[in-house]
């Protein structure tokens, strides 16, 4: 396991870190690994936009789509 060093975070960000380790009855090491498991662990924008994109199967153009919504119209 590594250890994580964070510098230069302020008086105030300290004071609400501990703050809401406390509300969650933590250390503020316990509740600072929490935070940043949780985050590591919550996949990014783009890489949801990744796995959707590697999942789409139908390549459609703007043209065909038009088309098959005129065709369905047309049938009713």
């Amino acid at each position: 396991m590594a250890t994580l060093y964070v510098r230069d975070l302020s008086d105030d960000a300290i004071a609400e870190l501990k703050i809401r380790a406390a509300r969650n009855r933590q250390s503020l090491q316990a509740y600072a690994r929490s935070l940043l498991e949780q985050e590591a662990a919550t996949p990014t924008t783009q890489d949801v936009i990744a796995r959707i994109r590697d999942r789409v199967t139908a390549r459609l153009s703007t043209t065909e789509v038009l088309g098959d919504i005129d065709a369905g119209r047309e049938r009713t």
